[in-house]
């Protein structure tokens, strides 16, 4: 049996609230769960409140061999849970990167370059 960690969706329509769940990988989303570790409510403004989770019990789930999902990784790895199955999000479109120290570096002698040598060709 494969054990995950994932949400559950609760709640009603726009008013989401999850239940974080170990659960057999074969089962619906908001299936038959083996354990409830937690609960993550988005909407929340306080943000202690907004997700609680048992982290001991997280911890011997990952221990066993549970995956968690993505969004569980993420906010387990927030919340200081250490563990080798907790994986970084994966990004998303990547961002156009500012020109490197070194570009212009390189870039500042070459425009400097020109320059020089142009008084130095109407001095000869």
């Amino acid at each position: 049996m494969s054990v995950k960690l994932r949400f559950k969706r609760m709640g009603r329509s726009n008013r989401s609230f999850f239940r974080l769940s170990a659960i057999d990988s074969r089962s619906p989303r908001d299936g038959r769960v083996i354990e409830e570790l937690g609960h993550y409510d988005p909407r929340s403004k306080d943000e202690t409140k907004q997700f609680v989770a048992k982290l001991d019990r997280c911890r011997y789930w990952l221990d066993h061999g549970a995956v968690p999902s993505e969004t569980v990784s993420s906010l387990l790895k927030k919340n200081g849970c250490d563990h080798k199955n907790l994986k970084l999000p994966k990004p998303g479109k990547p961002k156009a990167a500012p020109p490197a120290e070194g570009a212009k570096a390189e870039g500042a002698p070459a425009a400097e370059a020109p320059a020089a040598q142009a008084p130095a060709a109407s001095a000869t």
